[in-house]
């Protein structure tokens, strides 16, 4: 975003504070429980967006040099390797040697290699993906030709620091992807130059939708994070803007936002005041705080799993340092913990919420005027998904 945006951004939070509201809605929105606990909803989610979409799947700055990689599956098990080549570029391969099909490294492992090298037999590729060398493979393989047994590659390009892929091997990622905006937003965040501080992986047992909902709401701050975000946050108002697709950035206030109005315009600093979202659905929201930026992966393993991905995000050290100074390090630590455990006070929330849908006791779900992004949210999934505006509750 420009100096302008941010003050206006400030501006319309502080308007509506002024008068005791928050971004609304024209109505509530109603739908069935099914889109959440339904396997052959599941796999209409698949066909329509986890196979038929570029979808967001790294920040560029998670594999900053020549030869990082990270490994990851995707819906259905399917095995991603994310490298930056020799030639700077991030390219998405199958995490698979052409041989026997052998996983060449562990899924969610990360690290820098020169060369990709299978467990099974030693066939190696280079970080391009070509199929450098194998064991005798004159001599035992005649007929094949090197040159077509290089890694599967996924089509895959970065915008704004961000690297996309798509699914569907025989579709491109357009350039134009993502609004200007939000690539405006991404550097402002000064995202290319974050340096991974930590990161953690594990699996909740809840719907992807029920987990990114959680996230794009602060009608729920008072109550499930009492202890937590609701002391540093101006309870239930937030603002958001959207352009096109399943994106949104969402501004969430603090109460140093409320000083904004005794202060210069100069001295309004958006970050200072207020936590930033970026929403990628539905796999990457970007979590802006003043100094660090929290990236959350979730990949949609089932109907009821997901698998989340934490990914501290921070500012180089300190004049130029080789390594973070032990005040720094302490910083960061106490972020990466502090995210974690307002994250668990969802995913702990999004459980129960995945088991009582279920449990079939309760059919519907409703979203108030106040909760204005879910509604959004799930008219422009409804839009790829296909469903008529009158059938949100008959659903099945």
């Amino acid at each position: 975003m420009d100096r302008q945006t941010e003050i206006e951004l400030i501006k319309q939070a502080l308007a509506l504070k002024a008068c005791g509201e928050t971004q609304y809605h024209e109505s509530t929105h109603s739908h069935s429980t099914q889109r959440y606990i339904s396997a052959d909803w599941f796999e209409r989610e698949n066909q329509a967006i986890f196979q038929s979409r570029p979808i967001a799947i790294a920040a560029a700055c998670e594999l900053p040099l020549p030869g990082d990689y990270l490994t990851l599956d995707w819906v259905n098990g399917v095995p991603l390797l994310l490298i930056r080549g020799d030639d700077n570029r991030i390219r998405v391969f199958a995490n698979a040697c052409r041989h026997r099909n052998a996983r060449l490294l562990p899924i969610g492992d990360t690290g820098c290699r020169k060369r990709l090298v299978c467990p099974y037999h030693a066939w190696s590729y280079s970080t391009e993906g070509s199929l450098l060398g194998a064991p005798d493979f004159e001599r035992g393989f005649e007929g094949l030709d090197k040159r077509q047994l290089g890694l599967v590659e996924f089509s895959s390009r970065e915008i704004g620091g961000m690297v996309f892929f798509h699914p569907d091997r025989d579709k491109g990622v357009p350039e134009n992807l993502l609004a200007d905006e939000m690539v405006f937003g991404f550097a402002y965040l000064n995202l290319q130059q974050q340096k991974v501080y930590k990161r953690r992986s594990y699996v909740i047992k809840a719907n992807w939708k029920v987990l990114l909902e959680g996230g794009i709401e602060a009608y729920h701050f008072n109550v499930a994070h009492k202890n937590t975000l609701a002391p540093f946050f101006l309870g239930n108002l937030s603002t958001w803007q959207s352009w096109g697709d399943m994106n949104l950035r969402m501004v969430l206030p603090k109460k140093p936002m409320l000083e904004a109005a005794t202060l210069p315009e100069s001295a309004w600093d958006i970050r200072a005041m207020a936590n930033l979202i970026y929403s990628l659905s539905p796999t990457i929201t970007l979590l802006a705080q003043p100094d660090n930026l929290s990236l959350i992966r979730m990949v949609p393993l089932s109907v009821g799993e997901t698998r989340i991905d934490e990914v501290l995000l921070v500012e180089p050290p300190e004049k130029g340092a080789a390594q973070w100074s032990q005040e720094e390090l302490r910083t960061h630590e106490t972020n990466f913990n502090l995210v974690n455990k307002v994250l668990n006070e969802d995913w702990a929330l999004g459980e129960t919420i995945q088991a009582n849908m279920a449990s079939g006791v309760v059919d519907e779900v409703h979203f108030g005027r106040f909760e204005s992004a879910l509604i959004w949210f799930h008219d422009e999934y409804e839009k790829i998904m296909g469903i008529a505006a009158d059938a949100l509750v008959t659903e099945r």
